[in-house]
C-alpha cells in the first residue's frame, strides 16, 4: 500500500481545508495585527491553512492521531493565538486592574483548552508513540527548566534584562519539539 496517496474521503478534505483556513486565518489576523496589516495577515493565514489542510492526508503523519483530533488541535491553537494576540492589543490600549485581570480569563481558558486537546490526543496513541511523547515532554521540562533557570541567574546578576514570562510558552514548545525530534531519532 502507498502510504503517499490519500486514504480519506472527499468529505473528509473539505473538513481538513475548512479547518487549515479556519486556524490559519485566526493565526494570520493575529500576526497581521502585530504586523500592521490585519488583511494581508488574514489571507496569507488562510492560505497557509489550505496548504496545511491539504497534506493532512497526503503526508503520513509519524504520531497516528485520528483526524478529527487533529482538527481540534489546529483550531484551538489557532484560536490561542488569536486570543492571545487580542489580549495584548487590549493590555496595549490602557486596560488594566480588573478589566484587564478579566480579559485574561478568554487566553487562559483556550490555552486549557489546548492542553487538555493535547492530553487527549495523546492519550489516543499506541503504547510506543505515548512514549514518545512522554519523553519528548521530559526533555521539553528539563529544556526548560534549564534556559529559563539560567536567563533567570543572568537577570539576577544584572547581565541580561527582565523577560515577559509568556515567552516560556515559546521556550517550552522549542524543548518540546527537541526532545520530539530526539525521541524519533533514538526510536527509529
Amino acid at each position: 500500500m502507498n502510504e503517499n496517496s490519500p486514504t480519506t474521503s472527499s468529505s473528509e478534505l473539505n473538513k481538513n481545508l475548512i479547518t487549515g483556513a479556519i486556524a490559519g486565518g485566526m493565526a494570520g489576523a493575529a500576526f497581521g495585527y502585530g504586523l500592521g496589516s490585519l488583511w494581508t495577515g488574514i489571507v496569507a493565514g488562510i492560505l497557509f491553512g489550505l496548504a496545511i489542510g491539504s497534506r493532512l492526508q497526503r503526508v503520513p503523519i509519524k504520531m497516528r492521531y485520528p483526524m478529527p483530533i487533529i482538527r481540534r488541535i489546529l483550531l484551538a491553537a489557532g484560536f490561542c493565538v488569536l486570543v492571545g494576540m487580542g489580549y495584548a492589543v487590549l493590555v496595549d490600549k490602557g486596560w488594566s486592574g480588573m478589566r484587564a485581570i478579566l480579559a485574561a480569563v478568554l487566553p487562559i481558558a483556550a490555552w486549557a483548552f489546548l492542553v487538555v486537546t493535547l492530553g487527549m490526543a495523546i492519550a489516543r496513541l499506541d503504547e510506543l508513540q505515548r512514549r514518545i511523547q512522554t519523553e519528548a515532554i521530559a526533555i521539553g521540562f528539563a529544556g526548560t527548566v534549564i534556559v529559563c533557570g539560567g536567563y533567570g541567574l543572568l537577570g539576577l546578576a544584572g547581565i541580561l534584562p527582565a523577560i515577559n514570562w509568556g515567552m516560556v510558552i515559546f521556550v517550552m514548545v522549542l524543548m518540546w519539539f527537541v526532545g520530539k525530534m530526539w525521541t524519533l531519532w533514538r526510536y527509529r
